[in-house]
């Protein structure tokens, strides 16, 4: 087993990154102590079904990282906590860490956000994370599953490939593995192709996910999920509206019936996060608002306050995100606010009874509809060209290392961080030539 440093180094080198968010590098956890390492295995994202996929198929490969990560962060403690609800995973997974005294499957109920690392670090430990803090405070690591997959693999190759389902309106919703920087158009022509005529998608979910109608964009390492809807989709208006029309009907219509802040999954758990109030700032001017628009700054931007608890349809979650991305601009965060007194989170007596169903979530979505299996297509699929961003992760940018007119092979490094920035390399996901270097590399087979 290599010891923390070598698994950090190790992983880094693959260019291991979190498979499931933003790109954070693998190989800063990996360096961490802590005493329990947690697998969000949760998957609360209506329709997507990646990582269902990936235990059923891959679960050796699975509790192999998890006992990379352990080992390295030095833990007691290794626990995959997925849905009860999937029966028929817990018991292979139950099966696939049985005689393994530091590992454990623990089942979440089936609600939303239950993916959400301050609930997850909370239903698994008991523990509550510091207000501004991270689960590390509290002697906690979590990694998702496709994370760990491609730690279990780090010895022999790099991340070259990403797994992600294509459902929603697709003739074959699919789950399917393929090189980093395929089109979005390739996987969805893998799934069938669209099966309404003017489609878009949604790109890492109906919920947290974006619209996106640029089809030749490339699939990177967090890439986990593709939702194809018709673009007159109710739910692709509401994501496609513009902060202006997020502000303006704020402004009007909210009659701060604070619904939005009494089922928000982090307020529940006693956190100073209370969107009624941002969305109160949006009646002031800018040097006016700051006192309100704190109370944006412990949201997790699920945005069930948007989709779900607003009764008026008003978008407090994407003013929570903007208006954070905005204090963060000006280097404001939560612990140099007035709202920080020291206080530790108490959990809310009523929040086991307001949290929402992922099926009654599905059906406020308008997306029963399209409720299928996306089985795993483990067939390779050989595209023709790719573009691999240089920056798929957290931290600085890859530089290239390679030029146009130069052949490469897969696995092959075609982009490098310095080694005491944060970042990780970016590898050749097919063999041939270089096309193109910009802020991508372009291979062509």
């Amino acid at each position: 087993m290599p010891s923390s440093s070598e698994l950090a180094a190790l992983i880094r080198r693959a260019g291991v990154v979190g498979a499931g968010g933003a790109g954070f590098p693998s190989y800063v956890k990996a360096s961490s102590r802590a005493e329990t390492v947690i697998v969000n295995a949760a998957e609360c994202e209506p329709l997507l079904q990646k990582d269902q996929e990936l235990l059923r198929h891959f679960a050796p490969d699975l509790v192999r990282g998890l006992e990379l990560m352990v080992a390295a962060v030095g833990a007691s403690r290794g626990a995959i906590a997925i849905k009860e609800k999937h029966e028929e995973l817990v018991k292979l997974l139950e099966r696939a860490v049985a005689g393994k005294k530091a590992l454990s499957v623990h089942r979440l109920a089936d609600y939303y956000p239950a993916g959400d690392e301050f609930c997850q670090v909370y239903e698994v430990t008991g523990k509550l994370i510091p207000m501004g803090g991270i689960p590390l405070q509290v002697g906690v690591v979590v990694n998702n599953v496709e994370t760990l997959y491609n730690m279990a693999h780090a010895e022999r190759t790099p991340v070259v490939d990403t797994f992600l389902t294509v459902t929603g309106a697709v003739k074959n919703p699919c789950t399917l593995r393929l090189p980093v920087g395929v089109s979005i158009s390739e996987a969805v022509a893998l799934a069938g192709g669209a099966s309404v005529p003017d489609p878009v998608a949604l790109d890492g979910g109906a919920m947290m996910g974006k619209v996106v109608e640029d089809f030749s964009a490339p699939l990177t390492k967090t890439s986990g999920g593709l939702i194809i809807l018709p673009r007159e989709h109710p739910l692709v208006r509401r994501k496609s509206a513009g902060r202006p029309a997020f502000d303006r009907a704020g402004k009007s219509t909210c009659d701060q019936c604070t619904l939005c802040t009494e089922l928000c999954p982090r307020y529940l758990l006693g956190y100073d996060i209370q969107p009624h109030k941002v969305m109160r700032s949006l009646l002031f001017s800018p040097p006016d608002r700051k006192p309100w628009s704190h109370w944006a700054l412990l949201c997790c931007e699920c945005r069930l306050c948007s989709l779900f608890a607003c009764p008026e349809n008003l978008n407090p979650g994407d003013i929570c995100g903007y208006t954070k991305g905005d204090l963060a601009r000006e280097k404001i965060n939560w612990k140099s606010t007035p709202l920080n007194r020291g206080q530790e989170p108490r959990v809310h007596p009523i929040r086991p009874w307001r949290q929402i169903p992922v099926s009654q979530l599905k059906s406020r979505l308008g997306l029963e509809d399209y409720e299928a299996e996306a089985p795993l297509r483990q067939q390779p699929y050989a595209p023709k060209l790719v573009r691999i961003p240089l920056k798929q992760h957290v931290g600085v940018p890859a530089q290239a290392k390679v030029s146009a007119g130069q052949t490469v092979k897969r696995g092959d490094l075609i982009g490098d961080v310095p080694e005491d920035a944060l970042g990780v390399p970016v590898h050749a996901s097919i063999s041939g030539k270089v096309t193109a270097v910009e802020d991508f590399v372009e291979i062509t087979a």
